[in-house]
């Protein structure tokens, strides 16, 4: 959901890590039902469910209220990236959207642990400006059933799983002048020629862009073999 102000950034975030990322702040609701009482000729204590649980991670909760929520969280994350977002809307399922919670569970245990990953409040308002002004508005949030304030914790998230990925990942990612030439050489040129009228740089014109290419494919390969470690050692239990 980072918006264009954030191009830049959005660009860097890993294949992996953006499914992730795409997440908002979840209640970690331990009590699934609540006490009423009702008084008829005398006290009664009856339970009152008001959500299901759906999954388990390291005794963290999720429920059916924290996927509808991330339904239509994606929801506007395919309107925001690409207009209508149908085909996107169509790829989402409860099944898909529970192993992504999960998935953000174990990453924000570890991201709790981690200091120096503080948001300003201000970047976090730059980033919803951008979302109203790309989706029409705050009247168009409230039709999805979008609360501001979760929103705004989604955003802060976001913004703290991609300093995350800077200081945990990225800055350790080298990538040498021999790789370069060879994406330039095997993948860059071939595809250049298959666009018609394309003029064809020289490698020093287009060095920095195959290193960040490099680099993210790097990021990616180490965010995703860290995050089927986290996997297998968490205690996962999933309800149907």
């Amino acid at each position: 959901m980072l918006t264009e102000s954030n191009d830049k950034e959005l660009l860097a975030v890993p294949r992996k890590l953006s499914e992730w990322i795409r997440g908002g702040r979840r209640s970690l609701r331990i009590a699934l039902i609540i006490l009423g009482l009702h008084f008829v000729d005398a006290p009664v204590l009856r339970p009152e469910i008001i959500d299901r649980l759906v999954a388990v991670v390291n005794r963290q909760i999720i429920t059916l209220g924290d996927v509808e929520q991330e339904l239509r969280f994606q929801r506007l994350d395919a309107e925001d990236v690409v207009g209508t977002g149908s085909e996107q809307k169509q790829n989402v399922t409860q099944e898909s959207v529970v192993q992504h919670l999960i998935e953000q569970t174990l990453i924000r245990e570890q991201i709790q642990q981690f200091p120096g990953l503080e948001i300003e409040d201000e970047q976090v308002d730059t980033q919803l400006a951008a979302i109203e002004k790309k989706i029409g508005g705050k009247e168009k949030l409230a039709e999805m059933k979008i609360d501001l304030q979760t929103l705004k914790d989604r955003l802060r998230w976001q913004l703290q799983v991609m300093k995350f990925v800077d200081y945990r990942f990225r800055q350790f990612v080298v990538v040498d002048s021999k790789e370069i030439e060879a994406y330039y050489q095997n993948q860059f040129l071939p595809e250049l020629g298959r666009r018609s009228g394309s003029a064809q740089p020289e490698l020093n014109e287009v060095e920095e862009p195959i290193r960040k290419i490099l680099t993210e494919e790097k990021v990616n390969t180490e965010v995703e073999e860290w995050l089927a470690s986290l996997r297998k050692d968490a205690t996962i239990e999933i309800f149907h």
